[in-house]
């Protein structure tokens, strides 16, 4: 009798496990549909919950595209979800792109990322924020983190580095380059902050931090290359007064 019992519980365990890694991303979905948040838009789904697509990914004003994921099934073994997602196209210039590496626990719900890449363009970013004097750029920003840990507000750890190989702006007399920017990604008390590399045409020297509530704040000062167009250096001056080295504050 213990042998037959045993036998109907392999055969209840290996249907489960069969029926989870066959089972459609699409049910999955249509399951969970009343815990996703309403602004939330999914496309098209296929594949299955362990190796999938989707067609497209919106929320609010974020858009990605070709959306695929496969899962690592022996991550579940150690209470971890484990696996690799990919989105957009790298050659596709205006739309949100990247990979990454995941691991999210299955007890606290703690996540974390490596080897990920997020490329975006200038325009995009600048949707996000408020800046202080009315800017049109465009470019693209690459995200290259090596490591991040969830946490509160935003992560325990974070290592990696944010760049832009070429950021052009439009003057009155057309567009011109600003050159390369870059910055060290890292976690300060919680927060997400960025230290801009002061070796660019413009001379910002800056730390950005993205604290509690989505607060995003710079700090630092500014001074451009002599050879950038006149504009650039008349708009800096609403900036505020310089100091003694010719530096005007930058606060947002």
């Amino acid at each position: 009798m213990k042998k037959i019992i045993s036998l109907v519980l392999v055969f209840l365990l290996a249907f489960g496990v069969f029926a989870a890694i066959s089972m459609p991303a699409s049910i999955v979905l249509q399951l969970s549909q009343g815990s996703l948040p309403r602004a939330l838009a999914i496309g098209a789904v296929s594949g299955s919950v362990w190796e999938g697509r989707i067609s497209e990914v919106r929320y609010e004003n974020v858009q990605l595209n070709d959306v695929t994921w496969q899962l690592n099934g022996w991550g579940l073994l150690a209470g971890q979800l484990q696996g690799k997602v990919r989105f957009g196209s790298p050659r596709a210039l205006d739309e949100i792109s990247g990979s990454s590496n995941f691991s999210v626990s299955l007890l606290d719900q703690a996540a974390q990322l490596d080897d990920a890449t997020l490329r975006f363009s200038v325009e995009q970013a600048m949707q996000q924020v408020t800046l202080p004097l009315p800017v049109d750029a465009k470019g693209r920003v690459i995200l290259s983190i090596d490591e991040y840990h969830t946490g509160q507000p935003y992560c325990d750890a974070l290592t990696g580095e944010i760049s832009s190989p070429n950021i052009d702006i439009k003057g009155l007399s057309g567009w011109f380059s600003i050159g390369d920017m870059s910055g060290v990604l890292s976690c300060k008390s919680g927060d997400i902050a960025v230290t801009v590399d002061p070796e660019n045409r413009l001379g910002l020297r800056a730390d950005a931090t993205l604290a509690a509530n989505m607060q995003f704040r710079v700090a630092g000062n500014i001074k451009p290359e002599a050879s950038l167009p006149k504009e650039v250096h008349d708009a800096v001056k609403f900036l505020g007064r310089p100091d003694s080295e010719g530096r005007y504050p930058v606060n947002l």
